[in-house]
Parts: structure tokens; C-alpha cells; sequence
């Protein structure tokens, strides 16, 4: 039994590690203040009174995440107000919440990597029997205290390598002819300096080669040929070869003639 709890404790561990691993990159949420302008104005937009302030920003994989809150009172019926997009983006994570008091709650986010420039979006308002509309709003947020987004250093390092290259690229470019043309001698002479040590080296080789190819000529010359000694060799085997031949058949002839001689005494007995 205490196998078994052991083993579900340590799989229960490893599942809570590799979920909170998974979980995207955030920090805690902070408050940022705001103006609601009329669209491409610095004028105070109508619709400001029903915008929550401050609203709350955190940092989500190298983003801004600002939540924004709109109250409208229960007299302007249920959720008057609807946004419709935010810089250039439907609104996320929107949720719609009644208080005690029958007023509407409409929160909502939206994602950003730049909050320095103004932040445009869409909204519709629809009080029924009343006022029907879509207007175009203005947002300008406070970046005091904002939390930095990480990717801002990288940005910069691409940027400024960016920056180098291009300005080596016209550099380059702006050599004249005439200075291309002394970096080409340059490089010419350069080449041709350690060709002719090169051959200033080959010289002595050549010597040493020539006298090298003497003496194996002279060694050749003193040793007898392979071939000759083979020849010498053949000769030598296939002289061999007649003598017993020539030593078996006059040792067959003499075995005959005294066989043959023995046969005539025998006949000649007889008779």
C-alpha cells in the first residue's frame, strides 16, 4: 500500500509540474490609467462616463494584455454598449456581469506590443426607443509604471546590427574605381610573390630528382636483371630434365639387352 501512494503522489507531482510548465509566461496585472477621446481628437469622448478607470495590464508572451471595464446604468436596458474591435482585433475574454443594483458590466481585453501610441477601436450603442449608433472611440493610455516587455532588448539588438550593416553595405559601396583597382594589383602581386618562391623552391628539387633517378640507374645497372636470373634458372631446370631422361632410357635399354641376353643362354641349354 505504501508503494502504491508513493507512486500516486509522485505521477500526481508530475502532472502538476508539466501543467504549470505549459502555462503561458505572465505577470501580475497593474493598473493604468486612460482617456476616452473622440476618434483623431484630444477631446473627451460622450461615451467616458461609462469607462471603468483604471484599467489593468499585464504582460502575456512578450504582450500587453489590457482588460477594460464599461458600467451602464439599469435605466439604458440590459448591456447598451457592445465593442466591436480594438485595434484592429475582435475584444477577447468578454464576459458580461449584472451587480446588485441591475447595472450592466461589460468587461473585455485586447492584446497590444505598444501602448506609447493611441489604441483606436469600434463600439456600438443601442438603447432601445432611444439612441441606435456605432461610433469610432480613441483610447490614450498612461505608461507610467508600465511593466517592460523582455523582447524590447532583442528588438533593439536587430535593429542596431540592422543599422551596422547597412551602413558597411554603403561603404563598400561608396569606393571609387580607382582605389579597386590598387586593391586588385595588391592582390595580384601578392599571388605572384610566393609563385616564384615556389619555383625558386622546385629548382633544387628538380636537382635532387635528376640525381636521384642517377643512382637508381647506377644500382639498377651494377644488380643483375630479374629477367636474367630467371632465364639462367629455366636453363638450368630444363637441362636437368633431358639428363635423366636420357640416364632412365639407357638404364631401360641395358635392363632389356640382359634380359633378352639371359632368355638366349636359357634357349641355348636347352637345345
Amino acid at each position: 500500500m505504501m508503494k502504491r501512494l508513493k507512486w500516486l503522489i509522485g505521477t500526481i507531482a508530475l502532472v502538476l509540474l508539466g501543467f504549470l510548465f505549459t502555462l503561458p509566461m505572465t505577470a501580475h496585472a497593474q493598473s493604468i490609467n486612460y482617456r476616452s477621446l473622440v476618434y483623431g481628437t484630444n477631446k473627451n469622448s460622450m461615451a467616458s462616463p461609462y469607462f471603468v478607470k483604471p484599467a489593468s495590464v499585464k504582460v502575456v508572451n512578450h504582450k500587453y494584455v489590457v482588460t477594460m471595464h464599461i458600467r451602464t446604468a439599469k435605466k439604458l436596458h440590459s448591456f447598451p454598449v457592445k465593442m466591436i474591435w480594438v485595434d484592429g482585433e475582435t475584444p477577447q475574454n468578454v464576459r458580461r456581469v449584472k451587480d446588485r443594483s441591475g447595472n450592466s458590466n461589460l468587461f473585455y481585453s485586447f492584446s497590444t506590443r505598444n501602448l506609447n501610441k493611441r489604441v483606436n477601436a469600434k463600439l456600438a450603442v443601442d438603447v432601445p426607443g432611444v439612441y441606435k449608433a456605432k461610433h469610432l472611440i480613441t483610447f490614450k493610455f498612461s505608461t507610467v509604471g508600465l511593466p517592460s516587455l523582455q523582447s524590447n532588448s532583442a528588438t533593439k539588438q536587430t535593429t542596431t546590427q540592422s543599422k551596422g550593416n547597412r551602413t558597411a553595405g554603403n561603404k563598400v559601396k561608396a569606393k571609387s574605381p580607382s582605389v579597386i583597382k590598387k586593391q586588385a594589383n595588391k592582390q595580384k602581386n601578392r599571388q605572384s610573390k610566393p609563385n616564384q618562391a615556389s619555383k625558386a623552391t622546385n629548382k633544387p628539387a628538380k636537382k635532387a630528382s635528376s640525381s636521384s633517378n642517377a643512382s637508381k640507374t647506377s644500382s639498377n645497372s651494377a644488380q643483375p636483371s630479374s629477367s636474367t636470373k630467371t632465364n639462367s634458372a629455366d636453363n638450368k631446370d630444363h637441362s636437368n630434365n633431358h639428363s635423366r631422361v636420357a640416364f632412365l632410357i639407357v638404364g631401360v635399354v641395358v635392363i632389356v639387352a640382359v634380359v633378352i641376353g639371359g632368355s638366349l643362354v636359357v634357349m641355348r641349354r636347352k637345345h
